[in-house]
């Protein structure tokens, strides 16, 4: 791969990320890297530290987001705002995709995500939590949807599929 022509890093401050090992000694951290084979990034958005991921359980099963185009589903996720801490970005992505509270949450892991695009280089930290919501009711999201079961061959990228394996068992 070649060098690109410049690099965009979106990650959280140092101390953050110091506070996040310190409170999860033993944080699973992945690396995941993708060719995007010569297509332009999209730059039109507002700057970020990084993305969250979130595994919301309630008593009706997992939270997942229909697909849009992409025909693959999701999990709740979002931009961590450059003003907020990531904690609150946990609160407020939750509330925003699919509708629900949080109770409780847990850092699980941490993805080191790079995409070589056409001219640039993305290299962005994903910080994945595992929640617990007691709403039974998705608050009008149109898109999110309780699963019970997980099917192996629901189209998930594979990052949210490592996401909810992460969560297993925790």
């Amino acid at each position: 791969m070649n060098k690109p022509a410049r690099m965009l890093l979106e990650l959280p401050g140092a101390d953050e990320i110091d506070e996040l090992a310190r409170s999860t000694p033993e944080l699973n951290v992945r690396k995941f890297e993708y060719d995007m084979k010569g297509a332009n990034a999209d730059l039109d958005y507002t700057p970020c530290k990084g993305r969250i991921i979130i595994v919301v359980m309630g008593e009706k099963g997992t939270v997942l987001i229909e697909p849009e185009s992409s025909g693959k589903w999701s999990l709740p996720s979002g931009f961590i705002n450059t003003y907020e801490k990531i904690e609150e970005s946990v609160t407020r992505v939750a509330k925003e995709t699919c509708g629900v509270t949080l109770r409780s949450r847990q850092l699980i892991a941490m993805f080191d995500v790079i995409r070589h695009f056409k001219g640039v280089t993305i290299k962005r930290l994903y910080i994945v939590y595992s929640a617990i919501t007691d709403d039974s009711d998705l608050g009008g999201s149109e898109r999110a949807r309780f699963m019970t079961d997980i099917p192996d061959d629901l189209e998930l990228d594979e990052m949210d599929r490592a996401a909810i394996e992460n969560c297993e068992g925790k």
